[in-house]
């Protein structure tokens, strides 16, 4: 499915809020667009990647094509710069492509009149492109994927970006999955989130966000029932 900017705009203009209309126009980005939304106040990425993103010319609708190992071929450093990039790149095209699918999928505005009608019609070889039924297991992936998506940044380990079960506090300050840590010091001597050198220990378990995770758990699975 290829959208025209003037298409891409017309979804935009329905959007609810600002931060969902940039999900949208982001596909419509060049690069240096793209670099100052990204160093902005809400996805805070650091100017050193942004001015990667920026010599590699890197635009907004090829963010939103890019996976885990076209990131880690920039060379953005430490570990921490990747999984904060990666982070804002599953959100805005999550956003990017709900905000396609409820424009396609949405009832057109009157049923009399004509361009209405036949934009509905030219629509529909579009809707049955988006919204045709996945294959079971493309549908288990995009639940599993939803699920992922629900669980709060903070709970999630740094290197594995699963929610975490043993919460551990490593000297340079920031908390990981103990088992994750622990065989990234066993091949490192560096902070997997600012690349400085960084001791093997202590390492210290982070009672109070365990207790947060577990919390979060209870409720979260209260909610489902």
């Amino acid at each position: 499915l290829h959208l025209t900017q003037s298409a891409i705009e017309r979804i935009a203009h329905r959007a609810a809020c600002e931060q969902e209309r940039d999900s949208v126009l982001i596909a419509t980005w060049p690069a240096a667009a793209l670099a100052g939304w990204l160093a902005g106040s809400e996805n805070r990425i650091q100017q050193s990647v942004c001015e990667k993103l920026l010599a590699a010319n890197v635009t907004g609708e090829q963010l939103l094509c890019l996976c885990k190992g076209d990131v880690s071929k920039l060379g953005l450093g430490a570990l921490g710069m990747e999984v904060r990039l990666l982070s804002v790149i599953k959100k805005v095209r999550n956003n990017h492509f709900a905000a396609l699918r409820a424009f396609f999928n949405a009832p057109p505005s009157c049923s009399s009149c004509s361009s209405c009608s036949s934009s509905s019609v030219a629509a529909a070889s579009t809707i049955a492109v988006v919204a045709a039924p996945p294959p079971p297991a493309a549908a288990a992936a995009a639940a599993d994927a939803t699920e992922r998506s629900s669980i709060p940044h903070d709970f999630k380990c740094p290197i594995s970006l699963e929610l975490m079960e043993q919460p551990t506090i490593a000297p340079d300050g920031f908390s990981y999955e103990q088992a994750e840590i622990a065989v990234w010091l066993a091949y490192h001597h560096t902070s997997p989130m600012t690349g400085a050198p960084m001791a093997s220990e202590p390492l210290i378990l982070n009672k109070s966000l365990r207790n947060a995770i577990t919390a979060w758990k209870e409720e979260h699975l209260r909610r489902r029932r």
